[in-house]
């Protein structure tokens, strides 16, 4: 049954209030403010009176701890005066106050205001429940899209400053369609907790679709200080949110977009930002990148078009930094590169590594129609797991790999190995791996 907190002195008007809830509530009376004060902090109460009337029960006093505690906040609290008094009453209902008794008391009416407070307050409670469900993803207890739009709409109002951070999540059609959908829900839980971990404090963060996660950073100042949480949640990533085998890590790709440097509305942070992952989705995976005009997307079609059209002859030239990322994902050159190392803000190190399919039979002239076979098969492994960090393209009788994160590597290697081991056997194959 639920609980009536009652904090009367006068014992005519205790019997009275008593008698109005008896039948429905179970009544505590209380006639000194310490006692009272001692409930309030131990239970929770579908109605609190409190009688500012009496002058040997400190009603006020009362009343100030629930304003200290906010516990008038979620309990409905209602009063009893000795008087009317227009701007007392004023006063308590601008504080919180949900009802005013003032004797003396109509059985009828008194009851009437009583079950309208409780009723009152019971379906506010129900509306809040509701609407927090409206706006609260049901699998990682993050904001929904909903949620977060109105978050991020609200904060813009204030003209505070802030970052849009758009977040997908690095080959969750592989998760899902290699370790079930289960296991692809788990993933995106653990993402959803270490995104809230890092950030929630000073963001909004949200899931807004299976793989994509949305965050608002408050009152952001600066790049550096960005930059520094993105690089938290990747490295908390890679070390806490594994799949049952290990065969993978997980990332994540951000693209930022600041306000109000870069955009003023949500619609707009939220096309810059999504360019911007863009640029990381086809430059590698596992890093983040801030908005720049040149990141259009005519630009980046635009740079996919020059780099597989271009010469035999500028294949073959050294390529440094940034620039051999776009080589490595949109041709299939013939050139290799065993000692390339980088270090770039938002990526971790990378070292190309040299994949050799070998003919065991015929090693110093392999037959090019099997390793050719090979690769195809081992191009479509790759590109059917996402495999963060890697590119990859051929030669007659080698495949490279640009890996992101070099401590992953073997195990991906190994699960090829696994995967094609039959082939490989019958074809009389190897693989051997070498990082530069």
């Amino acid at each position: 049954m639920d609980k009536v907190f009652l904090a009367i002195q006068n014992y005519t008007t205790l019997r009275t209030f008593s008698s109005y809830l008896n039948e429905d509530y179970k009544v505590e009376s209380y006639t000194s403010e310490v006692d009272a004060i001692n409930a309030l902090q131990n239970h929770h109460y579908t109605l609190i009176i409190i009688d500012l009337s009496s002058s040997k029960l400190d009603g006020q006093a009362v009343l100030r701890y629930l304003y200290d505690t906010h516990q008038i906040q979620n309990q409905p609290v209602s009063v009893i005066l000795e008087a009317a008094n227009l701007q007392t009453e004023l006063d308590l209902f601008n504080s919180g106050v949900s009802e005013i008794f003032i004797a003396p008391f109509d059985s009828i009416l008194t009851r009437r205001r009583i079950q309208n407070v409780i009723t009152i307050h019971n379906l506010k409670r129900n509306v809040a429940v509701y609407e927090q469900r409206l706006s609260t993803d049901p699998l990682t207890g993050l904001l929904n899209k909903d949620g977060f739009q109105d978050k991020v709409r609200k904060h813009l109002k204030t003209k505070k400053p802030g970052a849009f951070l758009m977040c997908d999540l690095d080959g969750l059609k592989y998760i899902n369609d290699n370790y079930s959908h289960q296991v692809g829900d788990s993933i995106i839980q653990g993402v959803g907790n270490i995104l809230k971990e890092v950030l929630s404090k000073k963001a909004y963060v949200a899931h807004v679709s299976g793989d994509e996660f949305c965050v608002f950073i408050k009152d952001a100042v600066s790049q550096d200080e960005i930059s520094e949480l993105c690089s938290i949640v990747q490295k908390n990533l890679l070390t806490k949110v594994l799949l049952p085998d290990l065969s993978r890590p997980t990332t994540i790709s951000i693209g930022i977009a600041m306000y109000p440097e870069v955009a003023t509305t949500y619609e707009n942070l939220h096309f810059k930002a999504d360019h911007a992952l863009l640029y990381i989705k086809n430059h590698g995976k596992n890093g983040f990148k801030f908005y720049t005009p040149r990141d259009d997307r005519e630009e980046l079609l635009k740079g996919r078009q020059e780099c597989t059209n271009l010469g035999t002859d500028l294949m073959l030239k050294e390529r440094v930094g940034e620039e051999i990322q776009t080589w490595l994902k949109f041709g299939e050159f013939r050139i290799v590169y065993l000692a390339y190392k980088r270090s770039a803000s938002g990526v971790l190190d990378a070292n190309l590594c040299l994949l050799n399919i070998i003919d065991k039979k015929n090693p110093e002239c392999p037959d090019s129609k099997k390793v050719l076979s090979l690769n195809e098969k081992i191009s479509t492994f790759i590109k059917e797991a996402q495999y963060p960090g890697i590119f990859a393209w051929f030669s007659i009788n080698q495949l490279l790999i640009l890996s992101i994160n070099k401590e992953t590597l073997p195990k991906g290697i190994e699960h090829l190995r696994q995967e094609l081991g039959t082939e490989m056997d019958a074809l009389h194959l190897e693989i051997e791996l070498i990082i530069s």
